[in-house]
């Protein structure tokens, strides 16, 4: 009976030794900071250049999965660069405004705890605001212009590929490199212009016929109409398009 008791409290000391020198997967730092160290907020730098400002707060859920809910949004302005890709003069007027929503649901590859490579799928929510969009017709043997204004909706499912760095001696400055983003869904938009001057029926048709011109792609399908006074144009189609970013932030 000694024997066993001898042997139990050798084998109990011998466990606890082993636990408490048994090395951890979750790195020291995280312990730092006012909360627990898994929530970060970040800035697009890359959008910054362009007038598009996106903020994004994400927090980890476990070692290598997190949350994170992006908003991003372009002040009402010009269309940056819009000289580069056409001298159409129709359009130096136009301006444009974005805002869109994006939730994504990051999966860490390596290391985890918000480094190394990830894979995430996500949902965004857009919407491009137009203004200005201009169209032109001749009455009293004057050129006239029609303004019209509107917005374009979109509902996508993408997923994005990147890598994301904490450095600095506390780990708490955060790089996040969003490498391809790829997402695809469904567009509807909605434009309207007014005019005090009479179009007359044959201004009508050729104000109709320019816009359906421009709407000219396969997969969206437009719907314009032109009365005596104002032209309005309903679009609806599929929707596709790519995103990268390359941010800083902040562990806390």
């Amino acid at each position: 009976m000694k024997k066993f008791v001898a042997l139990w409290l050798a084998a109990t000391c011998s466990l606890a030794l082993f636990s408490q020198g048994k090395p951890t997967t979750k790195p020291m730092y995280l312990s730092y900071g006012p909360t627990d160290g898994k929530n970060i907020i970040k800035f697009n730098l890359l959008g910054a250049a362009i007038r598009n400002y996106a903020f994004y707060g994400e927090r980890m859920l476990s070692r290598k999965v997190s949350l994170i809910l992006g908003c991003n949004f372009m002040p009402r302005g010009g269309v940056p660069y819009l000289e580069n890709f056409t001298d159409d003069e129709t359009l130096k007027t136009l301006e444009v405004g974005t805002f869109s929503f994006t939730p994504e649901l990051r999966f860490y590859l390596a290391s985890g705890y918000g480094g190394g490579f990830y894979i995430g799928p996500y949902y965004r929510f857009e919407r491009f605001s137009l203004y200005q969009l201009s169209t032109t017709f001749d009455a009293d043997e004057e050129e006239h212009t029609i303004d019209l204004d509107g917005s374009l909706k979109t509902h996508s499912g993408g997923i994005v590929l990147g890598c994301q760095w904490l450095v600095g001696s506390r780990k708490n400055i955060v790089l996040d490199w969003s490498i391809l983003g790829i997402h695809g869904g469904i567009s509807s938009g909605n434009f309207n212009g007014l005019t005090q001057e009479t179009i007359s029926p044959q201004d009508q048709e050729e104000i109709k016929e320019d816009i359906e011109d421009a709407l000219d792609i396969p997969i969206i399908k437009s719907e314009v109409t032109v009365n005596d006074h104002s032209a309005h144009v309903k679009i609806k189609g599929p929707w596709a398009f790519i995103r990268g970013s390359f941010s800083i932030g902040y562990r806390f």
